[in-house]
């Protein structure tokens, strides 16, 4: 297809352990595995979407430091444009991603007070036959979409703003994130609750029991093969990237879907997010 994919987000520096379980407090234990690498929400999915043979462009930014350095020459070895990645007088964020069996814990640097928005890269965003967010800034969408944006999708990331439902075509989510973010231990009837008017597609991840799909009031689940996890981390990045694609290519949702398991399925069985 002509054009390109915008994902704009968070640019990790990631470091992900294999623990047979979590520590005691005040207990040192060793780690199965270790990893380092490339991470990020936004930066993981515009990783896979390259994979799938789209032309990927990666918007946020960076820290002036050997992270930063490294995080931008990784994207661009996965063959990820990362001409619109500001560099900025800033520590680079970090991720530490802990795997005991069955789950997954990351602690992220604090936020900082770079001086970039989503904002400043509006004209490229714009420009996209899609474009992935990670951020929490409903407006930027509708502000994309005004100048020009065709498609646009949202990583909640444990959020839930009912803005996003009405400025974006797709959402994603995590099931347990979703069920935290909105106080319900049945996110799916939330969401047919609130949003069965809306036209958006929301595709929701559920560990082995797969993905379900909300639109236009009804909810499909589409299973996946259960694997025997080694980290979970970025897999529902992966999972995102696979939709996407798949919608890209024409596909229904529920195909749409089972390719973003199947990328997922790719993520979850090796260490890190990529």
């Amino acid at each position: 297809m002509a054009g390109y994919v915008c994902c704009l987000g968070s640019i990790n520096f990631d470091v992900a352990m294999r623990l047979d379980r979590l520590p005691e407090p005040h207990e040192k234990i060793p780690a199965n595995a270790i990893s380092v690498g490339g991470g990020g929400s936004a930066a993981n999915t515009a990783v896979w979407l390259a994979r799938e043979g789209l032309n990927a462009r990666m918007l946020g930014w960076v820290g002036d430091d050997l992270l930063g350095a490294f995080a931008l020459r990784d994207l661009a070895g996965e063959g990820v444009d990362v001409s619109g990645v500001n560099v900025l007088r800033s520590p680079s964020p970090v991720a530490v991603c802990l795997s005991p069996p069955g789950d997954n814990r990351i602690v992220t640097s604090p936020r900082l007070d770079a001086p970039w928005t989503p904002d400043d890269a509006l004209p490229t965003a714009a420009g996209a036959d899609w474009l992935h967010v990670t951020v929490r800034d409903a407006g930027f969408l509708t502000r994309a979409r005004e100048r020009g944006a065709r498609r646009l999708s949202v990583e909640l990331n444990g959020d839930y703003d009912p803005a996003f439902a009405r400025a974006a075509d797709c959402l994603f989510a995590n099931h347990d994130e979703l069920a935290r973010a909105v106080g319900s231990e049945d996110p799916m009837r939330f969401l047919l609750e609130r949003h069965a008017g809306d036209p958006a597609i929301w595709f929701v991840t559920h560990g082995d029991e797969g993905a379900q799909i909300m639109r236009a009031g009804c909810v499909e689940t589409v299973p996946t093969v259960p694997v025997e996890p080694v980290d979970r981390t970025g897999g529902g990045d992966a999972f995102n990237a696979g939709a996407i694609a798949g919608l890209l290519r024409g596909a229904e949702p529920a195909e749409a879907a089972r390719n973003g398991l199947r990328l997922a399925t790719q993520a979850i069985t090796r260490l890190g997010a990529r």
